[in-house]
């Protein structure tokens, strides 16, 4: 065993719940522990970052920023820690050094210390710029190595990257296991060959989707690591981290022992435990032990996406058919470690090469830009029969890809104008432009809630956990209801007096209220699972896709551009569309050669196969 006493990052407030609850734990429900989880003694607690910025905007109605403002004022002795995927910050393109610079900047100015930082590529020209403003600004910098498996990876492919991240200036070095597929035996051998070879301080993230979390974890510890990962013990285990009180007890009375207050630690899991269940719509089937990680790599939010993805097209039974494909289509890529956003491009082509039964029939925006070499460069060389296929002669980018970028934020400033209020809504709109102009209507309308985030924050301090639930004499009916794979949880609520025989209700989205009186947009219906399923009673008004020249999509999602116009001349193969699904930009083109008729879309609209979105003749 090692003779020195381990340091521990938590993950609750991030990893564990992104990998659990698809990153739907509220901020609400992340403060009243707050102070608790920052009296235990952690090394760090990873709060932000990751998708968790993407899942404020979009699903929460959550400012991120102030999401970190408010953990902050009341995590006042541990230090608060982030990921991000170098260049491509939270988001899932390349962001120009203006953008990396600012958004750093800004965040260890509202609260961070520690800035994770990896390229899902280990490809370290797209960590230099978030490396030196990391640095810059006071904050530490942790270079993570992306571990798996693959004919290319070795120990002295990972020995080699460690010693580069350390003379980049690396505070820290981090290992980092997305998916669960570092063995004991092996981590104990790599961390003994990487304290040969660099002197910072080793930091080990794995997850328990194979089951070898807690063994991982403790061989890593006997061969010398610095500082390992864990979630409480409530929110820990499958997809997300070994649980923190099983480490604790098996380290108890040792050199390692990390001596935390165990009572204190069954307090924090408890109120996790009672959370958990407001959470349980969200929890995926597959974000559990699987020994069959091994063998795809998957990270468990990509599991769930796929699962989700499938559920969508009706075709959840080819779920292993997609899974054999993504080991296909990662050879293709140059065997890429399938980690965001590379698992999700892996993923989704996969997806498209089994519905459309053909390899590279349909791709996404994303594949092209990663054959092109606008994510970097790949670990091994990438299939050149594929590439043709996709790109025929286009141009490969060989420079670093932030390079062929201008800056942003000036166009993003002068855009907004007035709705900009701070540099961190500029930098909000410049990593998600659409979901944070919705975000900005939304709060124009009355939610999330107007009243100062201080007094939300002392009100929700003073209340128990009990009290966090609806009052009973409001009566409410709630319930879930999936739409297009989405879950919304709807409560009905009764108040005021009755008038003339009615009573008024009104409906909360998410625990946001909505209009109290609405058109019906779906019909409920109750399903053996206790989840309400949900249709849209609203047919579209959209024709069939009937002929060759009827373009359609080959998955649900939502229009993203339009190409061409009516009276437009087409080549087939000619893109006509582009539809935003599972996070990826997916080309939609024609098949044939002609002129468009008609255009049935518009931009924002919710597709689905077998609609006839553009007509060619």
């Amino acid at each position: 065993m090692s003779t020195k006493q381990i340091k521990i990052m938590d993950t609750t407030f991030r990893d564990a719940h992104q990998s659990l609850l698809a990153t739907r734990m509220r901020f609400i429900d992340l403060l009243p522990i707050s102070e608790k989880m920052d009296s235990v003694g952690f090394w760090s607690l990873e709060v932000w970052g990751g998708a968790t910025f993407d899942s404020c905007l979009r699903f929460l109605r959550e400012d991120p920023w102030e999401r970190l403002r408010q953990l902050k004022r009341l995590i006042k002795k541990t230090p608060l820690q982030m990921l991000i995927r170098g260049q491509c910050l939270v988001g899932y393109r390349h962001y120009a050094d203006d953008v990396v610079e600012r958004f750093i900047a800004n965040s260890i100015e509202n609260g961070i210390n520690i800035v994770r930082i990896f390229d899902p590529l280990n490809d370290y020209r797209n960590l230099e710029t978030a490396v030196k403003a990391t640095l810059k600004y006071g904050g530490k910098a942790e270079i993570a190595i992306c571990y798996t498996l693959g004919p290319i990876y070795n120990i002295d492919f990972f020995v080699e990257l460690a010693s580069r991240a350390q003379d980049m200036g690396a505070n820290t070095i981090c290992i980092e296991d997305m998916a669960g597929i570092l063995t004991p035996m092996y981590v104990s051998e790599l961390i003994t060959r990487l304290k040969q070879k660099v002197s910072t301080p080793l930091h080990l993230h794995t997850h328990d989707t194979c089951g070898m979390a807690v063994a991982t974890t403790l061989k890593a510890i006997e061969a010398g690591v610095d500082i390992i990962d864990s979630a409480i013990s409530s929110m820990a285990s499958g997809a997300s981290q070994p649980a923190l009180e099983t480490i604790c007890n098996i380290l108890r009375g040792t050199l390692s022992d990390p001596k935390f207050d165990i009572k204190l630690l069954r307090e924090i899991s408890s109120y996790f435990k009672k959370i958990r269940k407001k959470y349980k719509v969200f929890e995926s089937e597959y974000a559990i032990v699987d020994p069959d990680v091994m063998i795809y790599q998957l990270p468990g939010g990509m599991i769930s996406n796929l699962d989700n993805q499938l559920r969508e097209q009706n075709a959840l039974d080819k779920f292993d058919k997609v899974l054999e494909e993504i080991l296909y289509v990662r050879q293709d890529f140059g065997y890429p470690p399938l980690i965001t956003p590379i698992s999700q491009i892996v993923g989704t082509q996969a997806t498209l090469n089994v519905i459309n039964n053909e390899r590279y029939k349909v791709t996404t925006v994303e594949t092209k830009n990663y054959l092109k070499g606008l994510y970097g460069k790949p670990p091994a060389p990438l299939n050149d029969d594929v590439r043709r296929k996709i790109l025929g002669d286009e141009e490969i980018i060989t420079v670093r890809p932030a390079d062929t970028l201008k800056p942003e934020l000036e166009n993003a400033k002068r855009y907004l104008g007035d709705k900009a209020s701070s540099e961190t809504d500029i930098i909000s709109y410049t990593l998600f432009p659409k979901l944070f102009l919705n975000y900005l209507e939304l709060k124009d309308k009355g939610f999330p809630s107007e009243e100062p985030a201080e007094r939300q924050t002392a009100q929700i301090l003073e209340q128990k956990i009990e009290s966090l639930q609806p009052p009973p004499h409001l009566a409410p009916s709630e319930f879930i209801i999936n739409v297009h794979g989405e879950s919304y949880n709807i409560k009905v609520t009764g108040t005021g007096h009755t008038t003339e025989g009615k009573r008024p209700y009104f409906i909360y989205v998410d625990d946001h209220l909505v209009e109290a009186f609405v058109e019906p947009l779906v019909e409920v219906l109750p399903s053996e699972s206790g989840v309400i399923e949900a249709k849209a009673t609203k047919q579209s008004t959209r024709p069939k896709a009937l002929t060759i020249g009827d373009i359609t999509t080959a998955m649900p999602g939502r229009i993203a551009k339009i190409l061409v116009k009516k009276g437009d001349t087409v080549k087939s193969g000619d893109a006509v569309l582009i539809v935003e699904a599972m996070k990826m930009e997916n080309e939609i083109h024609t098949t044939i050669d002609g002129k468009v008729e008609e255009i049935f879309v518009s931009v924002g609209d919710s597709v689905n196969p077998d609609e006839a979105l553009v007509r060619i003749v």
